[in-house]
């Protein structure tokens, strides 16, 4: 970070607990108490998505491993297995798989603001669906939405490959008659559950629609705690937290003909309502 720009930073928040909290407590004590620790994943062991073999990649926001072995149809899969992801928020995934990168064979459709924030020159394309079909009645991109604009895209790049990125099952919880405004960590998990069985037919669809070899992984998983370590702030995904739940993620892959890709320039990401998408989805 440019030291001015942190500067301006703690003189505007240094009152504010929350934002030494989750800021500088958590990310710098508790970030490097999990780096170090022996049984935490690493970034080293980390998975690279663009330097594996993929044509569609389809990314499940916030979908822990265990949960997805629980409720996906493993059997349907060429292949599975657990693998760790770069980060512990989309935004930090972001950064490490694809800031500063130029991947003209990409096309990426993204319900999450963090693809165009931290990576808008990256790819191709980026089809923005958090800024043009973002549903305000349920706060989030829905993903019927994001498949249909993964076959168009798919149809209007043909010799592209492909990320998916489903907002699901990270909240709010469309897929759940459980609010989010709940209280009850069982309650909490139900409703997580429930948001990734509402997801999944969308995201499988894509199998069938869209050729060549599919995989289903995800940004980062999910740890939400209440009581203290709630209040301490380590709930939910925060960034630079190597908590297994956080890091382990599905690599679920189908085997498929593969596509002709080809590469080409790079475009610019045109979304203007970043924090305010941001704000919706609870990262803000």
């Amino acid at each position: 970070m440019d030291p001015r720009h942190a500067l301006s930073e703690v003189r505007k928040n240094w009152t504010s607990f929350n934002w030494w909290r989750n800021r500088v407590f958590v990310p710098f004590v508790f970030g490097t108490a999990t780096r170090l620790h022996p049984r935490y994943p690493g970034y080293d062991e980390a998975v690279h998505v663009m330097e594996e073999e993929w044509d569609t990649l389809i990314v499940l926001d916030a979908c822990r491993a265990d949960f997805f072995e629980e409720v996906a149809d493993l059997d349907r899969f060429d292949g599975y297995s657990a693998r760790v992801s770069l980060g512990s928020h989309s935004s930090e995934w972001t950064r490490r798989n694809f800031q500063g990168e130029s991947f003209g064979d990409t096309v990426y459709v993204s319900a999450n603001p963090h693809t165009s924030l931290e990576a808008g020159d990256a790819f191709h394309h980026i089809v923005e669906l958090w800024e043009t079909d973002f549903d305000e009645n349920v706060g989030v991109v829905r993903p019927e939405t994001v498949r249909d604009a993964a076959i168009e895209a798919h149809e209007q790049f043909p010799d592209k490959r492909l990320i998916v990125h489903f907002m699901q099952p990270h909240g709010p919880f469309i897929g759940s008659e459980i609010g989010d405004d709940h209280r009850n960590e069982s309650e909490y998990w139900q409703a997580y559950r429930e948001n990734l069985e509402h997801v999944l037919p969308f995201a499988e669809d894509l199998f069938d629609a869209v050729p060549g070899k599919t995989v289903i992984t995800a940004d980062h998983g999910q740890a939400y705690t209440d009581g203290i370590k709630d209040s301490l702030g380590i709930g939910g995904h925060k960034p630079r937290l190597r908590f297994p739940s956080l890091v382990e993620v599905p690599w679920a892959v189908l085997e498929g003909e593969r596509r002709e890709i080809h590469a080409a320039e790079t475009g610019e990401a045109q979304g203007e309502n970043v924090q305010e998408r941001l704000k919706d989805l609870g990262y803000l």
